[in-house]
């Protein structure tokens, strides 16, 4: 078993771990069931290698991690699974690519690659979400919504980018 596939289990682990017991400390017992469903067929999706799964799941993490900051869930457990989601649905698709790689390809390196700019944006999403912890700004709706979509752009852009130069 690969490198990336053992952290893609575990981050979809760790993101279903954070997100549930977020939702079950605030006893919100049908929630956290329903996190604990979506990542438990995650991970059943990926062993069966059902392909299509990843992406509703990263959706569901995801809302499921924004609704939890609009009610007040803690905020370290629904980033860490909002992050962690977000590791488990972009190393499912880089190891399938994987699996479809020519025999010639240097699939090592790619890898290599791979979870070395994984970790630095994973890493950097936390540590921006460990310093909105500690410094708070009141800012009016309208300009946090276009910073999102601003995000949302540039974020989309790099990944197209590191497509198209990354060497993958």
């Amino acid at each position: 078993m690969s490198v990336s596939t053992i952290v893609m289990y575990a981050g979809i682990l760790v993101g279903t771990a954070a997100l549930y017991l977020g939702y079950f400390l605030a006893d919100l017992d049908g929630f956290a069931l329903g996190v604990l469903a979506v990542g438990l067929l995650w991970l059943l999706a990926q062993w069966k290698r059902v392909y299509w799964y990843a992406s509703p799941a990263l959706l569901a993490f995801v809302t499921a991690a924004a609704y939890g900051l609009w009610i007040s869930l803690p905020a370290s457990l629904m980033t860490l699974g909002a992050v962690a989601g977000l590791l488990g649905w972009d190393l499912a698709d880089f190891t399938r690519r994987l699996r479809t790689a020519s025999p010639k390809d240097d699939t090592s390196g790619m890898e290599r690659r791979h979870m070395a700019r994984v970790s630095i944006v994973s890493a950097l999403g936390l540590v921006i979400a460990g310093f909105t912890a500690f410094v708070r700004v009141q800012i009016p709706f309208e300009l946090a919504l276009l910073l999102v979509l601003l995000a949302a752009v540039g974020l989309t852009r790099l990944v197209a980018w590191l497509q198209r130069y990354g060497g993958e």
